[in-house]
C-alpha cells in the first residue's frame, strides 16, 4: 500500500471527496462533511449502540421448548438465515469500505461493521440460551433450502465488489440495499409472530431490526442515490439494478415458502408473504430514486407487526444488568444530500 492511501498533503479538499474516484486527503473531518446525512447517520448509530446483555434471554430454553414443533422448526431456520446475512454483511461491508473514497461515509461504514459483529454476537447469546447453538449455526450443512437462500445471497455480494467503476460501486451498494431491505424482514416477522412465547428473541431482534431498517438501509439508499448523482450512469446499469431486487424478491419468497410449505403456522400464508415482500421491494426501490415495479397493496399485517416493534421502548433490560435497554431516538431526515 502507498503511502498517499494513509496521508495525502496534496490530495483535494476534504469537501470535494466523492464516494468513488477521486484523490483523498486522508482526514477524518467530522465538521466539514460533503454529505451530511454520511455524520447524521454516523451520530444516530453511534447513540443507539445497545449490546446483548440488555436482553433478558434467561428464560429462552423454557419458552423455546414450550413452541410446537413447527414453530421450533421456524425458529431455528430463521436465526440459522439471519446469522448468515449479519456474518456476511459484516465481510461485505469491508470490502466494500475499502473501495469508498469519502472518509466520512467509510467511518459510517466502520460503525457498521462493528453493529453487524454486535448482532452475530446476540444470535450466539440467544442460541446459548435456547440451548441449540450448534444446532441452529449448522443448519446450513443439513438444510438445502438454508443452503441455496445464503448461496445466492453471496452471489449477489460478489457479483460487483471489486469496484473497477462507478457502475460496479452503484450495483455492489444494490446488494447492501437487497441484504438490509429485503432479505432480513421476513425473518424478523416470523419472530414477531411468535411474540410473547418467545420474550427473549423477539426483544433481541428488536434491536436487531432497528439497526437495519433505520440507519443500514439509509446508509446505502444515500450511497446508491449519491454515486448515481455524481456519476453518468446508464440506463444499461439501472436495470440491472431493477434485475438484481426482482432477484432478491425471489431468494426471499422461495426460502419463505419453503418454510411454509414444511412447517405451517398460523396466521401465515404464501399470500401474506408475497404481498408483503412486494410492499417492501417498491419500498427500498423509492428509497434508492428508482420507480416501483412490483405490485403495491395496502399494508399487510406482517408489515404492521414490524412498524409496531420498531417503534416500541419497551424490550427488557436483563435483571443483572444496569443498562437501559430504551432504543431512544428511531429515525432522522437522511435524505438530505
Amino acid at each position: 500500500m502507498k503511502p498517499e492511501h494513509y496521508y495525502n498533503p496534496n490530495g483535494e479538499p476534504i469537501l470535494d471527496e466523492k464516494i468513488y474516484g477521486g484523490n483523498p486527503t486522508g482526514f477524518v473531518d467530522f465538521n466539514r462533511p460533503r454529505y451530511k446525512w454520511s455524520v447524521n447517520l454516523y451520530d444516530l448509530m453511534n447513540a443507539n449502540t445497545w449490546f446483548p446483555s440488555e436482553v433478558n434471554t434467561a428464560n429462552e430454553k423454557k419458552h423455546f421448548d414450550l413452541l410446537t414443533d413447527n414453530e421450533q422448526a421456524i425458529y431455528k431456520l430463521t436465526f440459522a438465515q439471519l446469522s448468515f446475512n449479519d456474518s456476511a454483511q459484516e465481510e461485505y461491508l469491508s470490502d466494500f469500505r475499502r473501495l469508498a473514497n469519502n472518509r466520512l461515509v467509510k467511518a459510517a461504514l466502520s460503525l457498521q461493521i462493528m453493529q453487524e459483529v454486535n448482532h452475530s454476537k446476540s444470535y450466539a447469546v440467544l442460541l446459548d440460551a435456547a440451548g441449540n447453538s450448534d444446532e441452529v449455526f449448522d443448519l446450513y450443512k443439513h438444510d438445502a433450502a438454508l443452503n441455496r437462500k445464503n448461496q445466492r445471497i453471496a452471489n449477489q455480494f460478489a457479483r460487483y465488489i471489486d469496484g473497477n467503476s462507478a457502475e460496479e460501486m452503484l450495483l455492489s451498494a444494490m446488494a447492501s440495499v437487497n441484504l438490509e431491505g429485503i432479505y432480513f424482514l421476513l425473518g424478523f416477522s416470523y419472530i414477531y409472530v411468535l411474540g410473547d412465547k418467545v420474550p427473549g428473541a423477539r426483544d433481541m431482534i428488536k434491536f436487531i431490526a432497528r439497526d437495519e431498517i433505520n440507519t443500514h438501509l439509509p446508509l446505502f439508499a444515500n450511497i446508491f442515490k449519491t454515486i448515481y448523482k455524481e456519476n453518468k450512469i446508464p440506463a444499461s446499469i439501472v436495470d440491472k439494478a431493477y434485475e438484481m431486487i426482482q432477484e432478491a424478491v425471489d431468494i426471499e419468497l422461495e426460502y419463505g415458502k419453503y418454510l411454509l410449505e414444511n412447517y405451517p403456522i398460523m396466521g401465515l400464508t404464501d399470500e401474506l408473504m408475497e404481498k408483503t415482500v412486494y410492499n417492501y421491494a417498491n419500498d427500498r426501490l423509492n428509497k434508492i430514486g428508482l420507480e416501483p415495479i412490483f405490485e403495491e397493496t395496502p399494508q399487510t399485517y406482517l408489515q404492521k407487526l414490524v412498524e409496531k416493534h420498531l417503534k416500541m421502548n419497551d424490550v427488557r433490560s436483563n435483571f443483572f444488568e444496569s443498562n437501559v435497554a430504551n432504543y431512544a431516538k428511531n429515525s432522522l431526515d437522511l435524505d438530505d444530500f
